[in-house]
């Protein structure tokens, strides 16, 4: 194709704007609202782990202090607070920019509405987000280099499910370690 005459300026505008992989995923299917916590068997998580905005705090009411840390000699335990969540949903909304969780209370009421792109950014990936990071774990001598990916799906139910992969990349270890959390669709 000649892309140098002026001819071609039409066909490189098409060539242009024609979809890349990304672009031409299709993730809109995740947007909707979900309940705030997971259900299934494991111990239950809720949505707000997935970001580190501080705005979190308006999603819970502290009803009772917990105690801070005594002497080591002491004997007292420390005690975390006491807290009732204030959540009841949260809706997911992605766009090329930006991907958020809205957040609210058994009445519907906007707690709050937060990005969750804070510890690595959402790419649509066919009908699925996925992100992933690399961290170092362990201690001593047990040092290790992880890799972290996430994804959100919907399942057949359309409930939101949440897959957390976890492979030993460094020194190398065993098959990736999935944790899933399952977040039923609010009716």
């Amino acid at each position: 194709m000649d892309f140098l005459r002026t001819r071609a300026i039409p066909a490189l505008i098409a060539a242009l704007a024609l979809p890349c992989g990304s672009a031409a995923a299709d993730c809109a299917s995740l947007q909707a609202t979900y309940r705030y916590k997971s259900a299934g068997p494991g111990e239950p998580v809720s949505l707000s782990v997935l970001t580190l905005s501080k705005e979190r705090s308006k999603l819970f009411r502290v009803d009772e202090k917990g105690s801070a840390p005594g002497s080591i000699a002491g004997g007292t335990l420390i005690r975390p607070p006491k807290m009732t969540p204030l959540a009841e949903t949260a809706t997911l909304i992605h766009s090329a920019k930006d991907t958020r969780l809205r957040f609210m209370d058994a009445s519907g009421k906007v707690l709050a509405e937060m990005t969750v792109n804070d510890t690595g950014r959402w790419a649509c990936k066919g009908k699925h987000l996925e992100r992933s990071r690399s961290r170092t774990a362990g201690l001593g001598d047990a040092i290790r280099t992880e890799k972290v990916v996430e994804t959100l799906e919907r399942n057949d139910a359309g409930d939101l499910v949440l897959k957390t992969a976890v492979t030993i990349v460094s020194p190398p270890g065993p098959a990736p370690k999935v944790v899933e959390a399952r977040f039923p669709a609010a009716r």
